[in-house]
């Protein structure tokens, strides 16, 4: 699970700690001194740059490694709008299209409100803020908005054109049962002639509740109703759902493949690969445990259909990938505390009765993030906890950051 509490920014995932006292150590508190973490500042976002220690520590198998998986991460970044409004790639590709090839004066106030709007779009992964789920309202006009789709050729009608100025699809994810779970979310997990009757009556159907290692049923999937009113699942796959970015991710994750820090690594992102290729969710219980207990190397990564917060019902998944590399650093000074976790206890405050004689250390990492994706990009979680699936936490573990 992702611990769903977001700062209106981008930012690293580890703090950068001072440096000692030689030479080299100095040049590195200089150069961090001097880094412009500061991008810029629009609506209710401030967006900073981050760096990201100990990546030059790497050898060149596992910076390619990093990449490879950062760029797989990459490809399904159309997913995400999508999932979040099914008007989403249509208006933004509008909007990118005006923002390239309009030649006009760039100095009115109308233009700043345009550029604005954009840049929440991208930061929000669509038209509703990334938080409050509520849809931006431009500060523009619809008749300046005409004028520079007519300007720039741009063509955007009917619905999606609409949805920019009026009240409907107004909240991305709604959880006031009186206004309607389905009905009053935008989000683009169920068809718009799905209700949350015909949800729970497909997956009553289809779950076993005395199953006690079941799959997470509707997590890879959107939820269709036909014509004829049969409910269909369609499957985010290859050959299914989203399927050229799909292609584009497998292409990463198998030069990732080639480039893995263990075997176990290895194995994890060869299941990830079947998975996504044939959207069997048995699959994905396998790759999750493998994953869950793969605990070497100094790279580490998330990538999948997980969080199930956007989702009314709490079936589907939405996309994200992180990207994560050990804090060599910090790592080598947590451990010294890890180790000699029973010298603290002998010498706590506590009487003598409440210590404890023989103290394990926690071990554990520090890291930082490399790439996010997704649902986790760019207003990062402060927190994840995975896999979601209890039977697999109960009987396997987990990994917390």
């Amino acid at each position: 699970m992702k611990l769903k509490y977001f700062l209106p920014m981008l930012f690293t995932a580890a703090l950068l700690f001072s440096c000692g006292n030689n030479k080299n150590e100095t040049v590195k508190e200089e150069s961090a001194s001097e880094f412009e973490y500061f991008v810029e500042q629009f609506a209710d976002i401030k967006v900073l740059r981050y760096q990201i220690p100990g990546f030059n520590e790497l050898s060149l198998q596992q910076k390619q490694l990093v990449y490879y998986l950062s760029q797989a991460g990459m490809e399904g970044r159309d997913i995400m709008y999508d999932q979040n409004y099914r008007h989403n790639l249509t208006i933004r590709r509008a909007l990118e299209n005006v923002y390239l090839n309009y030649a006009g004066d760039k100095n009115l106030e109308d233009w700043t409100s345009f550029e604005i709007y954009l840049k929440r779009v991208w930061f929000a992964n669509g038209i509703h803020h990334h938080y409050a789920n509520n849809k931006f309202i431009p500060k523009f006009s619809k008749e300046y908005f005409d004028t520079l789709l007519k300007e720039t050729n741009t063509e955007l009608t009917g619905e999606a054109y609409e949805v920019i100025f009026n009240d409907a699809d107004a909240k991305k994810v709604n959880l006031d049962a009186d206004k309607g779970l389905i009905k009053g979310s935008a989000i683009n997990f169920y068809s718009p002639n799905v209700t949350a009757e015909d949800i729970d009556a497909f997956y009553a159907s289809k779950i076993d509740r005395t199953d006690e290692t079941p799959i997470e049923y509707g997590l890879n999937s959107k939820l269709v109703k036909n014509e004829d009113g049969t409910l269909e699942e369609k499957v985010w796959k290859v050959g299914g759902m989203y399927s050229k970015s799909i292609e584009k991710i497998i292409f990463w994750l198998e030069k990732a493949v080639t480039v893995a820090e263990t075997e176990k690594q290895a194995e994890a992102l060869k299941l990830l690969i079947e998975y996504y290729t044939t959207g069997d969710l048995e699959t994905w219980d396998k790759y999750n445990i493998v994953w869950a207990t793969n605990t070497e190397g100094d790279i580490d990564y998330i990538n999948g259909f997980i969080e199930v917060y956007n989702d009314p019902k709490a079936f589907r998944g939405s996309y994200e990938t992180v990207i994560q590399i050990k804090d060599f650093d910090m790592s080598k000074k947590m451990a010294v505390l890890s180790e000699n976790a029973q010298w603290f206890e002998d010498n706590s405050t506590l009487i003598d009765a409440h210590k404890k004689k023989n103290v394990v250390g926690v071990s554990y990492k520090t890291v930082n993030v490399a790439s996010e994706s997704g649902d986790s990009s760019p207003s990062t979680p402060i927190g994840v906890n995975l896999p979601n699936n209890n039977w697999i936490r109960q009987q396997h573990g987990s990994k917390s950051v």
